[in-house]
């Protein structure tokens, strides 16, 4: 059985009628190396060693879920088989050793024969440096990114007492998209509609809600905040906004 020395561990294949090409497996070997150095790289990727294997695979992770890519057994059941999808799975649930497992179907591009399906895990692991943007990413990873991106946002953001859903990270994009069209007020609306539905949905105290959005305010100019709250559109939101608002 020949087996080969790669940055992740042993990659062995089995003896056939039909060997592998060598160029094949050069190729793989190759990419390994990229994939290795990619990884060292990132910093939303670790390794973890593979308690029934011995080799290293790698895992993304957040709250609540963590993406695992077994390398080696990816490269194995390509070269062998001829086998076109990456070994993928997701772990759900907060503590993994009760949360459900669901084996991912990516497939590699296979329309240019002569590419290494470790060139594909590459590619994977810089989509989640990208924070899995929803165009290149695949569908059925389509639940992880969205995590992922709300997840980042929290961070970003210091919000990291207020569970964000989709509802409100569009909310937040329309903030921005607002500011960037050069209609503030629109905006303070919008993130004062965000406020309130914290305090009122999320169970957060006011002072709370004004702590972890004052990110969001500081992105909008103050004459326009001040504005605002002369004439705001729900009398209530001016107890959401910056203390310089209201200030006589």
């Amino acid at each position: 059985m020949p087996v080969y020395t790669t940055p992740f561990g042993l990659l062995s294949l089995p003896k056939s009628d039909q060997p592998t090409p060598g160029p094949r497996i050069r190729a793989e070997l190759r990419g390994l190396k990229l994939l290795d150095d990619v990884a060292t790289m990132a910093t939303t990727w670790s390794r973890q060693l593979s308690m029934e294997t011995g080799n290293t695979v790698l895992v993304s992770g957040m709250e609540g879920f963590e993406l695992k890519i077994d390398v080696l057994k990816t490269v194995e059941a390509f070269l062998c088989n001829n086998d076109t999808h990456i070994q993928v799975e997701l772990y759900r649930g907060r503590n993994r050793t009760v949360g459900s497992v669901e084996r991912i179907c990516i497939l590699h591009d296979h329309t240019h024969p002569g590419c290494a399906i470790a060139d594909a895990m590459v590619s994977l692991v810089l989509l989640g440096e990208s924070n899995w943007p929803e165009g290149p990413t695949p569908y059925t990873l389509r639940e992880f990114s969205e995590a992922a991106q709300i997840d980042r946002l929290q961070r970003r953001l210091k919000l990291g007492l207020i569970e964000l859903t989709l509802e409100d990270l569009e909310e937040i994009a329309d903030v921005r998209k607002a500011l960037e069209l050069g209609i503030p007020i629109a905006a303070i609306d919008m993130l004062c509609c965000f406020a309130r539905r914290c305090y009122t949905c999320k169970g957060l105290e006011i002072d709370a809600v004004k702590r972890y959005t004052t990110p969001l305010f500081e992105e909008i100019p103050e004459e326009a905040i001040r504005a605002y709250a002369r004439h705001p559109s729900t009398p209530s939101d001016v107890l959401f906004l910056p203390d310089f608002a209201t200030v006589a």
